[in-house]
């Protein structure tokens, strides 16, 4: 077996749907259904694809020394298509928020505490782990300036959303949690346009400081990152569901066996596509997720526990999963002896971690995520 095996991804599933089973036993961290069920069900399997994605990523960078997409259509769509559902997923959410209140004020003093509470802890704890290891590869030295160490720690405490800096001037920085800081910069897009958005949808328009606080970040973010369409039409994909929802009775009709074969059509027509940065192929990411978001569970298997409670952890999932990866081959074997592995050495490696991926996740949400989270609801604003 190699890693661009479609059997490579399965067990990998399978590993850690084992392992999340058996942590649920005990835990029931998911016990209720909910009004979002499918989409958390969904999130289980992108958290996931993601992993995936970068063990493939990791294989080849061990051996040409170069970190590229992957060479095979699934598994860069693993990474692709997983990001383009997760902007989606944060899009129907919100979007869903603002037409539930359309005739009520809203508040935004706690949706931005929310957000703060809900992205920021996880995330500065991932950094923390980042900055730890580059101080040990560094031999605990300083290779920059002292301004210029703190600036680059600066950027990367402000989610890159204005630059990515190497930190200590080491490039191995973002080969360490293997990139993925990348779109969040565009979940803090989403969030600070939401204000703009809602001028389009809510009756009780927001205070003007929201909207100069809205436009000025919408404004910088162009400045640095430019407009990426391909990002930004996600989050369009992910708004379709809402507005049906809302005004029209088709969501009564979604969970059927007709449209579960459409997904599944359209889930391996992707394949075909190299990116998901293709107009067709963004469409097809849309028409899967808004069959979803209406309500169809792909056979039951959207509403099971198990992926549901992998759905709940998949924050920490999506953060963490590169730092065990880069401890395994960097740290654990090195990136020499790493060279020496066999492919089916190099499969059984990502087994075994697996299970290792899947437990700090669950512990970074229950002692990291969900405190924060908890925290945030007992502000009063």
């Amino acid at each position: 077996m190699n890693p661009s095996n479609p059997l490579f991804s399965i067990i990998i599933f399978a590993i850690a749907f084992a392992t999340a089973y058996s942590i649920n036993l005990k835990f029931k961290m998911v016990a209720t259904s909910g009004r979002y069920e499918n989409i958390d069900g969904l999130r289980g399997f992108l958290a996931l694809g993601v992993f995936i994605h970068h063990a493939n990523i990791w294989y080849q960078y061990i051996n040409d020394g170069v970190w590229k997409e992957p060479n095979s259509n699934l598994y860069n769509q693993f990474g692709q298509t997983s990001v383009a559902l997760f902007f989606m997923i944060t899009s129907f959410l919100f979007v869903t928020k603002l037409l539930d209140t359309i005739d009520k004020p809203y508040n935004w003093n706690r949706f931005f505490i929310s957000r703060i509470f809900r992205l920021a802890p996880m995330y500065f704890f991932s950094l923390l782990l980042m900055i730890f290891f580059i101080m040990i590869i560094s031999n605990w030295k300083i290779n920059v300036g002292i301004s210029d160490f703190f600036i680059s720690i600066f950027h990367w405490l402000a989610f890159t959303i204005t630059t990515t800096k190497f930190i200590n001037d080491n490039p191995l920085t973002v080969i360490i949690n293997a990139n993925v800081n990348w779109s969040l910069p565009f979940e803090w897009l989403f969030y600070f346009a939401l204000p703009l958005i809602s001028l389009l949808i809510l009756k009780i328009k927001p205070a003007k400081i929201y909207l100069i606080i809205s436009f000025g970040f919408v404004a910088l973010f162009i400045l640095v990152h430019g407009l990426e369409m391909h990002h930004i039409s996600s989050f369009i994909g992910g708004a379709i569901a809402p507005i049906v929802i809302k005004y029209t009775s088709f969501k009564k009709n979604a969970n059927t066996l007709l449209l579960s074969i459409v997904v599944l059509v359209c889930a391996s027509s992707i394949l075909f596509f190299r990116t998901s940065e293709s107009i067709l192929c963004k469409l097809l990411i849309s028409i899967i997720f808004t069959i979803i978001a209406l309500g169809n569970s792909m056979f039951g298997l959207l509403r099971n526990s198990v992926l549901k409670f992998l759905g709940e952890i998949c924050y920490s999932t999506y953060l963490l999963h590169g730092i065990i990866l880069f401890t395994t081959f960097y740290f654990g074997f090195g990136i020499d002896k790493a060279k020496q592995l066999s492919e089916s050495q190099y499969c059984l490696i990502i087994f075994s971690i697996t299970p290792i991926v899947v437990v700090a996740s669950f512990l970074g949400y229950r002692f990291i995520e969900k405190p924060f989270m908890d925290l945030s609801k007992k502000i009063k604003i």
